[in-house]
């Protein structure tokens, strides 16, 4: 029995008032590889898809952040342009009303940034100290040991074996630091701007721990993957293999932050990911973009070619293969099964086949997938 999607009937107007499109829209790539998806199954779409992804992106605005000599910059420029002596007579004509309208508007808007900035200033015991922000420079400048720091200025990766034999992979124009006694420590640091991805040799004696921005890894040995450039809104952490624990810095914290239970470590496995929003010290816990599957042919791959297979059998096959949890009612979905080859698809490409067999959708919510289903069409 074949499945109507609606989507297929939808106009530019109803793409951009769709929740559920806005929702994906917004939160970043991984939600988005749905639509990815279906577009390459509805290609005459993709222009509506696309163009409505934009308007989307255009309307929605976030809080933005400025470093301290951006606030400069936006300062001097600002006087500069309502003290120069070369304005322009505002004249009645289109074309001068309209110049004249963005000039004013702009000016309206520097009066509204200045505004924020008079009042970061004035109470700047109360708001943000620009210069206590968890930089690079500020992590590295708070160390009271000798530092061997290391940057990759050309286009290919570089490889830094540390003295305990871990590794990294350090990407261009990122920076890493690592103290001089690394192995007599009590703990493995390293101070890192940029992008690297690591792996680290076991020793459970000495934990090895990653500070990128406000965010800290801790891990005792495994593979994953860190990024944090100083212009990026977040910073970034993907598992490979083994387990790593993340939790906010608590020295760049406020006191009610250091209280409350954002200090909580959170843990992540192979295929997951967290985003460490900047701005506010939030943590957000998903899965990486491209899950690969962790089982190799060797120790005991399931295939992905189910024949009338049983839904809870085929959720199974591919909770251990990547070894992501999936959430579903049983009790509804007990009767449905599946006749599809699944080889060769991205695990997100495969959850929608399901889905469509299953008149559902699914969700990525705390590092897990959840199915939201009708049941199956034909029982």
């Amino acid at each position: 029995m074949q499945i109507n999607d609606p989507y297929t009937q939808y106009s530019l107007e109803e793409f951009i008032w769709d929740e559920r499109f806005r929702n994906d829209v917004l939160k970043g790539e991984e939600r988005f590889a749905y639509w990815d998806n279906w577009m390459k199954l509805h290609p005459s779409k993709q222009p509506i898809v696309e163009k409505a992804r934009l308007i989307v992106l255009s309307i929605y605005v976030k809080n933005v952040y400025f470093h301290e000599d951006e606030i400069q910059r936006i300062v001097k420029d600002v006087h500069m342009m309502l003290d120069s002596d070369h304005v322009e007579e505002t004249t009645f004509s289109t074309t001068s009303t309209k110049r004249n309208s963005y000039k004013y508007l702009f000016i309206a808007a520097s009066v509204v940034v200045l505004s924020l900035i008079g009042w970061i200033w004035i109470g700047k015991d109360k708001a943000v100290d620009f210069s206590y922000k968890p930089s690079y420079e500020n992590l590295i400048r708070q160390v009271n040991k000798k530092l061997i720091e290391r940057e990759n200025q050309t286009n290919a990766p570089l490889i830094i074996t540390f003295p305990d034999g871990s590794k990294a992979m350090l990407s261009k124009n990122s920076k890493i630091s690592y103290t001089e006694n690394f192995t007599s420590s009590e703990k493995r640091e390293v101070f890192l701007v940029g992008e690297a991805y690591f792996e680290v040799t076991k020793n459970t004696q000495k934990p090895f721990f990653v500070y990128a921005d406000g965010l800290v890894t801790r891990v005792l040995g495994t593979k994953f993957r860190v990024r944090s450039y100083s212009v990026d809104k977040e910073v970034v952490v993907e598992v490979t293999s083994g387990k790593v624990s993340v939790f906010a810095n608590p020295d760049y914290l406020s006191g009610d932050k250091k209280e409350s239970n954002q200090l909580s470590s959170i843990v992540l496995v192979p295929n997951q990911k967290i985003s460490y929003l900047k701005s506010d010290a939030s943590i957000i816990k998903t899965l990486v973009n491209n899950p690969i599957v962790l089982l190799p042919l060797s120790e005991g791959k399931m295939s992905f070619d189910f024949d009338n297979t049983p839904i809870f059998t085929v959720f199974k096959v591919l909770k251990e293969n990547y070894g992501i949890d999936i959430v579903f009612d049983e009790e509804l979905l007990s009767q449905c099964s599946l006749n599809a080859n699944l080889e060769g698809y991205s695990l997100y490409e495969q959850l929608n086949v399901v889905c469509k067999a299953l008149n559902g959708n699914y969700e990525v919510l705390d590092g897990r997938v959840i199915i939201v289903a009708k049941g199956c069409i034909n029982k």
